[in-house]
Formats: C-alpha cells, structure tokens, sequence
C-alpha cells in the first residue's frame, strides 16, 4: 500500500505540506475527553456543521477507523494571524485529494483537517443542509481524535502552542482502504 500511495505523498508535500507520515489507522488514537475541549475551549462549539455536537463521536470514529487499513498523517505550520485563512485552504486540499484518490479507486478515501470549519464567512445555518458539503470535513479533534497522542505514533513531535506569536501545526489525516 505505501509504494501506492507515494504519488499523493508527493501531491501532499507540493501543498506545503511540513511532515508526512504513513500511519495504521489502529495508531489513531481517539478519546473522550477531546471533544470536551471543543465544547469548553473553542468558540465554534456547537456552530458550525463540522464542529461538536454535529460532528462524528469518538464512538463512530472508533469504529468508522476499524474499516480502513491504511492512513496518511500529515502536517503544515502556519503564522498563527494567517489561521483562519489557511485552514480555508486546508480544506480545499484535502477535498482535492480525497476526490482524486476517489477517482484512481481508493472509493473509501476520507480527509480530516484541522480546526472548525471556515468556508463561510458567518457560522453555519444549522437549519440547512452544509453551503460546502464537497469541501468541508470534520477536524481530527470534532471526531474525538487525539492528535498529540496520534502525531507520537505517526512520529511527528508536535509541540504545544503556547503564545499567539508561535508557529501552529495543524495536523490532518487521509484515511484509505
């Protein structure tokens, strides 16, 4: 599977990509508790179609991971002022992506990225259907993923963000079968 998957490898690190690391969806650690810090920590919480509670469960997650045998982790940095705008990129990336492994067989191929949504400028109409629904995808952390325990497995060392004037890692992950 990893000789397969060395051409999006390369289409990952052609978007900028910092890291990119082959990983068994086994190793993708979720928990509980992640989705608390959504809930008592992010201001998206409960506004966006891709955030907690319309998010997938780290229950679902857990399962929904079982189904997959190979998974591709990866990662950008970028200035902490310019996050909002990059993360709209993320998505599209990872949207590109998906439905190019889609197209060349890889049926199962789903995208996570980072953070709460962004492709609207205001907060989701949560009484509609998703504006963006072939772009927009849950972050790691919405589905219950805990990414520094997952980075460690992967074998990126992520480090804690602890000022506004450091550099953030967001951290994505594109499951295959």
């Amino acid at each position: 599977m990893k000789k397969t998957l060395n051409k999006y490898i390369k289409e990952i690190i052609k978007t900028g990509s910092s890291a990119v690391k082959f990983i068994d969806p086994k190793k993708v650690m979720v928990g509980n508790w992640v989705r608390l810090k959504c809930q008592f920590g992010c201001d998206a919480f409960g506004t966006r179609l891709t955030c907690p509670p319309y998010s997938p469960t780290p229950e679902y997650t857990r399962q929904m991971l079982k189904e997959y045998s190979s998974a591709l982790f990866f990662t950008y940095k970028y200035p902490a002022l310019k996050e909002r705008k990059k993360r709209q990129s993320i998505r599209r990336i990872l949207a590109k992506l998906e439905r190019e492994m889609f197209l060349d067989g890889f049926y199962k191929a789903f995208a996570m990225g980072a953070g709460p949504c962004n492709l609207c400028p205001e907060k989701c109409d949560l009484t509609k259907p998703c504006l963006h629904a072939e772009l927009a995808r849950p972050s790691l952390e919405a589905c219950g993923i805990d990414v520094y325990a997952t980075a460690k497995n992967a074998g990126v060392n992520l480090k804690v963000v602890k000022s506004y004037k450091d550099t953030p890692t967001y951290c994505c992950l594109l499951l295959v079968e």
